[in-house]
């Protein structure tokens, strides 16, 4: 019952459009946690008695904002597939895709549960109506420092021809331990790229995608060195007026998003590359009074509360069919 809703309500938003591709949207939400203590992990700063007070009023109002960012990501219909890094818990994923303007859209969604010291991990949220999962896992690497796990998932696209996607969400550990971090970081990139190695051994032309906080520069010799076979989108991006997160008063572009060569050949059939951007709406955004211009609109300043969204923007990327075969926007789901 519940499902022919839903189906109903998606085919009145977009009028019986038979828009084409799928749209996948990456966006690290910046401490997107519950009330409540979890034993064993550090988010104590993030419960009423914490420094920052945060309240059930403070956590319905951040999650709102996220469900708010992901409605206004795509002005012709509903994104696809919403990959989102530094999500507490399934308490959160459940408040955010039920009891926000999601609620109306479908979203379902798969998380990973990582021994992050600090209880965050990341998610892939999407409609049934266009995407159907086969398979996913968490990758999880030997790190000293335990991190946030790699999730993958595998699935098929909605319409007339479908098509095959393997999605990495990814956040990679932070830079601020020195060699330690970097070798964790490594740690990380070669489990996701054992993994991604395997996939392709079986399917030659396979559909990958790799994206999310990568907490670093894509001209990085991490990012540069290890991703043999992939394009890095955020080149693209880099270098111009804004990027997706604002350091020191200059942009940087440590959201991205990596596609396999696959999605970018000339004579590939089913989806293709078909652009990709980093989501600045007006509403993201904030005054720089310290170094000029704008700047992301974030939820805490130092610890003071600002009501925003993140201090990252979200990144989006558009897959379009290589032929001129029209696709439905809806599938029934499975």
């Amino acid at each position: 019952m519940r499902e022919g809703f839903l189906l109903l309500i998606f085919i009145i938003s977009i009028g019986h459009m038979e828009a084409q591709g799928v749209s996948i949207m990456s966006y690290n939400c910046e401490n997107a946690f519950d009330t409540i203590h979890d034993e064993g992990f550090q988010d104590e700063e993030y419960t009423p008695d914490g420094n920052r007070h945060w309240s059930r009023s403070r956590m319905y109002q951040k999650l709102k904002n996220i469900g708010k960012v992901i409605v206004a990501a795509d002005t012709q219909r509903p994104v696809d597939i919403v990959c989102l890094e530094e999500v507490e818990n399934d308490s959160v994923l459940t408040y955010l895709t039920r009891r926000t303007a999601l609620a109306a859209l479908g979203y379902e969604y798969i998380m990973t549960h990582s021994a992050d010291r600090r209880g965050i991990d990341v998610a892939l949220l999407y409609s049934p109506f266009t995407f159907h999962p086969i398979s996913h896992n968490s990758i999880r690497a030997n790190t000293t420092t335990p991190t946030r796990d790699v999730l993958h998932v595998c699935g098929t696209t909605g319409g007339s021809e479908p098509d095959t996607l393997d999605i990495y969400v990814v956040h990679l550990p932070s830079k601020l331990n020195g060699k330690e971090s970097e070798r964790n970081r490594q740690m990380v990139v070669d489990a996701i790229t054992a993994s991604t190695d395997s996939i392709l051994a079986e399917r030659k032309n396979a559909k990958i995608i790799i994206l999310g906080d990568f907490n670093d520069t894509p001209d990085a010799p991490l990012l540069h060195h290890n991703f043999n076979g992939f394009t890095n989108l955020a080149l693209q991006y880099q270098g111009k007026q804004s990027g997706s997160y604002k350091y020191q008063g200059g942009w940087e572009t440590i959201d991205q998003i990596l596609i396999s060569n696959a999605l970018t050949h000339p004579e590939t059939k089913g989806l293709r590359y078909h652009d990709v951007k980093v989501l600045d709406l007006p509403f993201l955004l904030e005054a720089d009074t310290q170094y000029g211009g704008d700047k992301p609109k974030r939820t805490f300043v130092g610890y003071r509360y600002n009501g925003g969204f993140s201090d990252h923007l979200p990144v989006i990327l558009f897959l379009a069919p290589s032929s001129g075969t029209h696709w439905l926007r809806y599938a029934t789901p499975k």
